[in-house]
């Protein structure tokens, strides 16, 4: 479709049918009133937050268009549904039914999934003399970037599969094959393919015991064989592919069963880094003095290991090996420690075992994290016991090259991608509360060497009543002191400086103006200010006196914090923050 544009989809296509308004709706009288109807169809494809998202670009690309004013809802549709109940004649109802009627054009949105991405219709329909103007545009494609890509488990993806596979078999005994393969080509570590065939092994079994129970039909079994009995009949035999692309924050994966003059059976969907097990097989190496394998090589993608101290002076050895000056991060996060003591002795030794010094600022909420600027070269992670007690953890160590930076680990359960932003949830296994995420790591800063994690805005909020937006956009740790420190959204090529500052409580800079008591509160209108916005752009200076500058991308922003609120029931913060 010429003109349309894939890294702008949505504001593309409301540019072309707009055009199309304007050829074929004359006379046009400006400004035009336009509404946006429903939520994308068909339903099923897409989750409640995916579908306001959509909805949401829609409407923002049509507002930026000169001589269009938008009617004040993001959904025309649950208003026309009670325009005959008489409820919009009810005071209270303030001019909602006076609004409906000064809309002219109604925008609709049709649309469905096709594999990883959605294919999308974008129609105009006429209101109030406008009756004969109803342009279309031809269905275009729009990645999941756009939509919202959202996270699942492995346990849900092979359950899909097995199901329809069992569906699919013919009576009696019908084998499965599975291979693994990295869609880059790189090799596939023992550990995963062992991993990926326990999932396949176990949600057949599942399948198979569920035929027993229903004994709907003469009895089928499939089962997961490791290479097909050439013997066999071929009409019978599945071959499976799962398929890894590595993402920003966890993988996509693929899983696909064929068989011959059958339609093949596939799934896919977005996990999370924990859901599978460390590319390297770390955990089968065990303590240095009994390694026999090659020295794992650290890399961008953590490396874990479920680990136990037993008691005691005990203590574990784990050897690593980076290919070039890198940042190594090493952690023992505490929600997977089991045993009284919170805070393990976490070291990182050089040649002759000597412990090296870190360069990670304490962080009360990771009391064993530890970051180090390590040459090429071999290295020891060692793990001591506090007390006569057992202790089981997890081990987690990654690294990137100097000339990158290490990407925060997420808060809590990551929920769904947009664009440059994610949600994710956290929740308190004793009292049920939930505190919802919305965040993103920034595209760019500098100086080189300044600091060795991605800055990044958080903005969190709990399930409890009404509790306050906590909101964060830097690390004031990282600033000269009094110094001069600017922050800046912009907005489709102007600056609109934001009132950020450093908090006197805490590490925190955020968005602040003064109360109604005189005292400084967060600035609700300045971050609801980031939905018109492309970036946020942090000037200031290093303690060192270098300047130093920030870029995060406000792509996403609308949506996560949409999803974030929704996750939370904390539709308050939604109506503040993406619908002002």
């Amino acid at each position: 479709m010429p003109g349309f544009e894939p890294h702008n989809p949505f504001g593309s296509a409301a540019q072309l049918l707009w055009q199309r308004i304007q050829q074929q709706c004359r006379p046009l009288k400006l400004p035009v009133v336009i509404g946006i109807a429903s939520r994308p169809v068909t339903r099923t494809a897409f989750t409640t937050d995916q579908g306001n998202n959509i909805m949401q670009q829609i409407r923002a690309a049509f507002s930026n268009i000169p001589g269009v004013t938008m009617a004040p809802w993001l959904d025309i549709d649950p208003i026309k549904g009670i325009v005959d109940t008489g409820v919009l004649d009810n005071p209270m109802a303030g001019d909602n039914k006076e609004q409906l009627s000064k809309i002219q054009i109604e925008i609709r949105a049709s649309g469905q999934k096709v594999g990883a991405a959605a294919r999308f219709n974008l129609s105009a329909h006429g209101w109030n003399g406008y009756e004969n103007c109803s342009p279309s545009l031809d269905p275009f494609t729009v990645s999941q970037d756009f939509i919202g890509e959202e996270y699942t488990s492995t346990d849900e993806l092979f359950n899909k599969v097995a199901a329809g596979v069992w569906q699919a078999s013919v009576d009696t005994s019908n084998p499965l094959t599975l291979t693994v393969r990295m869609l880059s080509g790189l090799p596939v570590s023992a550990g995963w393919q062992e991993f990926f065939s326990d999932k396949m092994r176990r949600a057949l079994s599942r399948q198979n015991a569920e035929e027993k129970e229903t004994k709907i039909r003469a009895e089928r079994h499939v089962s997961l064989v490791i290479a097909h009995d050439p013997a066999g009949d071929e009409d019978k035999r599945w071959d499976g592919m799962v398929t890894i692309d590595p993402r920003p924050l966890g993988y996509r994966i693929s899983v696909s069963v064929n068989r011959r003059n059958t339609t093949p059976v596939s799934e896919d969907g977005l996990v999370t880094l924990d859901e599978l097990p460390t590319m390297q097989q770390w955990a089968a190496l065990g303590p240095a003095s009994r390694r026999t394998s090659p020295t794992p090589r650290l890399d961008a993608s953590p490396l874990r290991i479920n680990a136990r101290l037993d008691g005691g002076r005990s203590l574990q050895q784990y050897p690593f090996s980076v290919g070039q000056e890198s940042y190594v991060e090493v952690d023992i996060p505490t929600a997977s420690i089991r045993g009284p003591q919170l805070a393990l002795p976490v070291d990182v030794l050089g040649p002759n075992n000597a412990p090296l010094k870190t360069i990670h600022i304490p962080n009360p909420s990771r009391p064993n994290l530890r970051r180090y600027k390590l040459a090429a070269g071999d290295y020891t992670i060692r793990v001591a016991g506090t007390g006569p007690a057992a202790q089981d953890f997890q081990l987690r160590a990654r690294a990137v090259a100097t000339n990158e930076m290490l990407l925060p680990e997420a808060p809590g359960r990551l929920l769904r991608r947009f664009q440059d932003w994610y949600a994710s949830v956290a929740e308190d296994p004793r009292t049920g509360q939930r505190t919802c995420f919305a965040y993103t790591a920034a595209q760019e800063a500098g100086p080189r060497y300044w600091r060795e994690q991605a800055p990044f805005i958080l903005l969190q909020a709990s399930s409890a009543g009404n509790g306050e937006l906590q909101h964060l956009i830097e690390d004031k740790r990282y600033y000269k002191p009094g110094a001069r420190f600017e922050a800046m959204i912009n907005e489709g090529g102007t600056a609109r400086r934001l009132n950020a500052s450093p908090t006197e409580a805490g590490n925190f800079i955020r968005p602040m103006k003064q109360g109604s008591n005189g005292q400084p509160i967060l600035d609700m209108d300045a971050v609801a200010g980031y939905n018109k916005g492309t970036t946020l752009e942090i000037s200031g200076t290093t303690p060192d006196g270098r300047p130093a500058h920030v870029i995060y991308s406000l792509q996403g922003y609308r949506a996560a914090v949409n999803a974030m609120s929704l996750e939370c029931g904390r539709r308050d913060l939604a109506n503040a923050l993406v619908w002002k």
